[in-house]
């Protein structure tokens, strides 16, 4: 099943709601979009908030856009939140070294002030990432659900298509979401997005990218044109990034020249996790290193069809 591209979701509108830093001055690089010849990563998180702010929150939804410039390359790797990692700087919560990837963002909020460096939970998801799979991260975008929600709404709805019924732990004999075409609200959005259903084949992770695909159709729709000051000026400041302006719309025009399809989409491939059948539990590697191999592949633009 082809998958969409988040990245230009996030390029296009999220950014815009987002407190970025004061334009500086930058330096002018070769690539497409006078961008830099390295590799960009920018990390994406959807926190599971409801309210409005980001004093806490765990990490419910984690992506990393890999972003070329001399080539004309975007790809997207997504990661599951139960995956056990090792978490940097919060051995003062009772010793502790370990946890979801999830739980990650959650210790480094501002509310929790576990952390030290900069940028609170997309900091320490981060530095999570390096520390495990020696990925390191240039900028962040977090969003929670409420802003997500609304975003959805303001839009005026978006249209997905679901691959595979959903059941959810407690009606697990009539879907929640049955095989087809839906036109979801805000709140079914989220909804579908965040249902946990361990035995099919869609998961979580699929069906992030599946809400993000229907965004995006929306938010470039020509219906949707009109809506867009109105919903910048409306969500404004209720996106966390560190992306500065300038680098924004370098990101944006290379959106503008990149054929969609040939973006790339890729998750943490399923078999080669241990997943347990039971909700609360920690997904593992079935071999050790297999992730930071991977990852080794997608930072060298080499990840496997």
């Amino acid at each position: 099943m082809k998958r969409s591209i988040f990245v230009l979701v996030i390029a296009a509108i999220l950014v815009f709601f987002a407190s970025v830093s004061p334009v500086k001055a930058m330096g002018q690089g070769d690539g497409i979009c006078n961008g830099p010849e390295e590799v960009r990563y920018i990390l994406v998180v959807g926190t599971d908030t409801r309210t409005v702010g980001y004093l806490y929150g765990l990490g419910d939804s984690v992506m990393v856009i890999r972003v070329d410039f001399q080539n004309q390359d975007v790809s997207v790797i997504s990661f599951p939140r139960d995956l056990w990692v090792v978490i940097p700087d919060v051995t003062e919560d009772d010793g502790r070294t370990h946890g979801k990837l999830t739980q990650a963002y959650f210790f480094g909020t501002e509310g929790m002030g576990y952390y030290s460096g900069e940028g609170f939970g997309a900091g320490l998801m981060a530095e999570t990432m390096k520390v495990n799979w020696g990925l390191e991260i240039d900028h962040h975008i977090v969003l929670n659900m409420r802003t997500f929600r609304d975003v959805v709404d303001a839009l005026g709805g978006i249209e997905v298509y679901n691959p595979a019924p959903v059941y959810s732990f407690h009606q697990p004999n009539q879907p929640k979401f049955p095989t087809g075409g839906y036109f979801f609200g805000g709140q079914e959005a989220l909804m579908y997005a965040r249902y946990r259903d361990p035995n099919n084949s869609v998961d979580r992770v699929d069906r992030h990218a599946i809400i993000m695909k229907g965004l995006f159709k929306q938010i470039f729709s020509l219906s949707t044109i009109p809506k867009i000051p109105e919903i910048i000026g409306l969500y404004k400041g209720n996106v966390l990034t560190d992306m500065r302006l300038a680098e924004i719309s370098q990101f944006l025009c290379l959106a503008a020249q990149t054929d969609f399809e040939d973006v790339q989409f890729r998750r943490i491939p399923k078999d080669s996790l241990y997943i347990p059948d039971w909700e609360g539990f920690v997904w593992l590697e079935k071999e050790p290193g297999s992730i930071e191999a991977l990852l080794y592949d997608f930072q060298e633009g080499n990840w496997p069809e």
